[in-house]
C-alpha cells in the first residue's frame, strides 16, 4: 500500500549523467539477465530455492511496448501499458504476469531524456519486465482507476469497482492473439495487495499469484498495529498518493518537477485530452488522511466514505480469495512494518497458499537488514524464485517446487534458512518469564510489589525503523536499529541472566502485564531486545497496543495461532486512571537466534514519535505489577530443546 518502489526508481531514474551518457541502448532493449538463472555455470538441471537452472532459458533480448486505453463496463478508461518479448515468434502462445498499480504505471521524462528513454518504469522496475520477457511472458501494467492516467475516481483503496475492473482485463489478456489463456498476477505492497485482491473474481485464467509485502488486514497490519493509529505513515502515503494522482511531482524534489514530465500519457492520446480529464476526475478522490483522523475502532465508519475500511480489506475476501483455489505464493521479509504478519496469517486462512517466504528483509524486499548480515544486498534470487513459481503453473514446467515445504524462513543470528509446512511450529515450547520489581526476568515470580516508569514521549525506535521502511520518503536509509542501549535508558526495561546456552525464538511472543496507567487512555510499546555481555542492546521485534482494545475475542474475525483483540467499538473496554488492567497482546513474529551468554530483555515505553499518534491523554506514570496476584509475563515461542535452564521450571 505504499510508494517505496516508485520513490526508490525516482531516485535513481534521475541521475543526469546516467540517463545522458551511459544508456549505451535503445529506448526498448534488454539487459543482464543470464546471472539470474545460471550465474555463469552449466552444471545441469537445478531446482531449488533461489536458484533455477536447465529449466527455463531466457530466450528473448528486449521487450517491444504498447498503451492504450482499455475501457470498462461502466465505460470508465484505464491506461495500460503492455511489453511483449522483442521478436516474439508469429503465432507464439505465451502466458502474461498482470500488475494493478495506483502508484502510476510508467512515466515521462522531459526532453531530451524522453528521447533516450521511454516509458520510465517506476513501481514495477525495469529489470523486472526484461527478466520475465526475456523468458517468454507478456507484462501487462495497468493504472488502477482513478490513478496514474486512467479516468475514474477512488471510492476507496481496494474498492469493489477497482476489483472489478481486474476480470475485465483479465478477459482482455486471454483475447490477445499471443496469450495462452494464462495469467499470473504479481506486486509490491499495494500492487502486491491487488493482486491477491484479484482472486476474488475467480476468474478461471488466474493461474498464479505472487504476493509481496502485500496488506492481509488493512487496519491490523498497517494502519493500526495493536490499535495504535499509524499516523505519521498515513499522513506521507496521503500526500504521496494525492501528489501522484494530480500530476504533481514536487513532493518528490526539485529533480523530479525539473526532469519529469509526469505521468506517461498514452500513445494515441496525442492532444492529452484523456490525459487531462483523469486528472480533473482525480480531485474527487477519498481523502485517506481526513478519513482516518476521526478513527480508533475496525469497524467505525471512515468520514466521508460512508463505510469502515473491512470491506476493503484482503480477509475480508479471504472465502472467495480461497474459492478461488488459484495457488498463492506470498513473499515478505521478518522486518517490513507489520505485514510479516500478513504473509502468516494470509498462509493460515487461505488453504491455496502453496509456498511462503519470510527472509531477513524490510519492505519489497529492498535490503537484507539482519543485523548480523555482512552487507545490505538481498542475495536471495526473488525474481528467480518467482519464475519458478509462474514456469510450474503458467508454462507446465515440472521443476518440484510443488514438491517442497510450505514455508521457508530466514533465523536471525544464525543467519540461516530453513523450511516447514506448519505454523506455528510443532516444536516450538511457549515458556513464560516473569517481570520482577528489581527489573528482572525469571522463570518464576519472585517479587511482591509494584514499579513505576515515568513515561518518556521523546522516546523513538530510530529513523531507521522497520516503520520507515514502508514509506520511502520517510526512509533514511536500511532499516538498523543498532545499539540500543542508550535508547533503553528513555524506557523501563526487564532483564535475564545470560544465558547458558543459545536458544532459538520463533513465532509470536506475547506481552501479559498487569499494567495501570494515571489517564484514561494510553499507547503501550513492548521491545523484546538482545543484551551481549558488552552491553550492546539489539532489537528483536516488539508489538504495541491500545488498552482500550484488551478484550480478547471469542468469535476472532480470522484465525490466528495467538488470541485475537477484535478492536470493534462494541469491545472497547474504558478504565479509570490508575485502574489495574490486564493487557494481553502479541509482538511481531520473528525467528531469532540469541547466544549463549547473552540476556534476553522487554523493555516499555509509552511513545513511539514519528511513527504512532500519542493517545487523546498522556498518562504520566505507567505502573507494573509484579507478584502471585498480578504475575506479570512476557510468553516466548522457543524452540523445543533450544532453551536453557533459566527457562526451565
Amino acid at each position: 500500500m505504499v510508494a517505496a518502489d516508485f520513490c526508490n526508481m525516482i531516485w535513481r531514474i534521475f541521475i543526469i549523467n546516467f540517463l545522458l551518457f551511459i544508456i549505451p541502448f535503445s529506448v526498448f532493449a534488454g539487459t543482464g539477465f543470464d546471472h539470474h538463472v545460471t550465474g555463469g555455470k552449466n552444471t545441469g538441471p537445478i531446482s531449488a530455492p533461489g536458484i533455477y537452472q536447465g529449466f527455463s532459458t531466457p530466450r528473448y533480448k528486449g521487450f517491444s511496448y504498447r498503451s492504450f486505453y482499455l475501457k470498462m463496463r461502466d465505460s470508465t478508461l484505464l491506461a495500460t501499458d503492455v511489453f511483449l518479448p522483442k521478436n516474439l515468434e508469429a503465432g507464439k502462445k505465451i502466458p502474461a504476469i498482470l500488475y494493478i498499480t495506483r502508484y502510476v504505471r510508467s512515466l515521462k521524462a522531459k526532453f531530451p531524456i524522453n528521447v533516450l528513454k521511454h516509458p520510465l518504469l517506476v513501481v514495477v522496475p525495469e529489470k523486472e519486465i526484461e527478466f520475465f520477457t526475456s523468458h517468454g511472458y507478456a507484462c501487462i501494467i495497468v493504472d488502477a482507476r482513478g490513478s496514474g492516467a486512467s479516468l475514474g475516481s477512488r471510492k476507496m483503496e481496494f474498492s469493489a469497482e477497482e476489483i472489478a475492473d481486474g476480470k475485465e482485463i483479465v478477459d482482455w489478456i486471454i483475447s490477445q492473439p499471443w496469450s495462452n489463456g494464462k495469467v499470473g498476477t504479481t506486486g509490491v505492497s499495494y500492487v502486491g495487495t491487488s493482486a491477491e485482491m484479484l482472486l476474488v473474481n475467480q476468474h478461471p485464467a488466474v493461474k498464479a499469484c505472487i504476493p509481496r509485502s502485500s496488506i492481509f488486514d488493512l487496519y491490523g497490519h498497517i494502519m493500526f498495529p495493536g490499535g495504535v493509529r499509524a499516523g505519521p505513515f498515513i499522513e506521507i502515503w496521503g500526500k504521496t498518493t494525492q501528489s501522484l494522482d494530480q500530476n504533481e511531482f514536487s513532493v518528490f524534489g526539485k529533480k523530479a518537477e525539473r526532469l519529469l514530465f509526469g505521468i506517461n500519457p498514452v500513445q494515441r492520446d496525442k492532444k492529452h485530452n484523456l490525459y487531462q480529464q483523469a486528472i480533473a476526475q482525480h480531485s474527487s478522490n477519498f481523502d485517506i488522511i481526513k478519513g482516518i483522523r476521526k478513527v480508533e475502532c475496525r469497524d467505525e465508519v471512515h468520514e466521508g466514505l460512508g463505510v469502515n475500511s473491512e470491506s476493503f480489506s484482503v480477509h475480508h475476501y479471504k472465502e472467495k480469495i480461497e474459492a478461488s483455489g488459484t495457488p498463492i505464493y506470498r513473499i515478505g521479509g521478518w522486518y517490513d512494518g507489520a505485514l510479516c504478519k500478513s504473509v502468516i496469517d494470509g498462509m493460515n486462512n487461505t488453504a491455496n497458499t502453496q509456498k511462503a517466504l519470510i527472509g531477513p528483509w524490510d519492505h519489497g524486499p529492498q535490503n537484507n537488514v539482519s543485523p548480523f548480515a555482512a552487507h545490505k544486498k538481498v542475495e536471495f534470487d526473488v525474481l528467480t524464485e518467482m519464475l519458478r513459481f509462474f514456469d510450474f503453473h503458467l508454462k507446465g514446467i515440472q521443476n518440484g517446487i510443488d514438491k517442497e515445504p510450505r514455508l521457508r524462513y530466514y533465523t536471525i543470528g544464525e543467519e540461516t534458512w530453513k523450511t516447514t509446512d506448519e505454523w506455528p511450529l510443532s516444536n516450538q515450547v511457549r515458556k513464560r518469564f516473569y517481570l520482577n520489581c528489581d527489573k528482572t526476568l525469571s522463570n518464576y515470580v519472585r517479587s511482591e510489589g509494584k514499579i513505576e516508569y515515568k513515561v518518556d514521549y521523546t522516546a523513538c525506535s530510530g529513523v531507521t525503523s522497520r516503520w520507515n521502511s514502508i514509506t520511502q520518503l520517510y526512509m533514511n536509509g536500511p532499516t538498523d536499529y543498532g545499539d540500543r542501549a542508550e535508547e533503553n535508558k528513555k524506557l523501563i526495561s526487564f532483564t535475564t541472566p545470560p544465558l547458558d546456552k543459545v536458544i532459538e525464538i520463533t513465532g509470536h511472543p506475547w506481552v501479559d502485564v498487569y499494567w495501570s496507567g494515571d489517564a484514561e487512555d494510553a499507547t503501550v510499546f513492548a521491545y523484546l531486545e538482545d543484551v551481549s555481555p558488552d552491553g550492546k542492546v539489539s532489537y528483536i521485534t516488539e508489538g504495541m497496543f491500545r488498552p482500550a482494545h484488551r478484550k480478547i475475542s471469542d468469535k476472532p474475525i480470522y484465525y490466528s495461532d495467538v488470541p485475537q483483540h477484535s478492536f470493534l467499538c462494541t469491545d472497547k473496554q474504558p478504565y479509570n486512571p490508575n485502574e489495574i488492567i490486564r493487557l494481553q497482546f502479541d509482538m511481531l513474529p520473528i525467528s531469532y537466534q540469541v547466544k549463549k551468554g547473552h540476556s534476553i530483555r522487554i523493555s516499555f515505553a509509552g511513545a513511539d514519535v514519528g511513527h504512532f499518534d500519542l493517545p487523546d491523554q498522556c498518562p504520566q506514570y505507567f505502573t507494573f505489577y509484579c507478584s502471585r496476584i498480578y504475575p506479570s509475563a512476557i510468553e516466548l515461542p522457543i524452540i523445543e530443546g533450544c532453551y536453557p535452564s533459566a527457562f526451565t521450571e
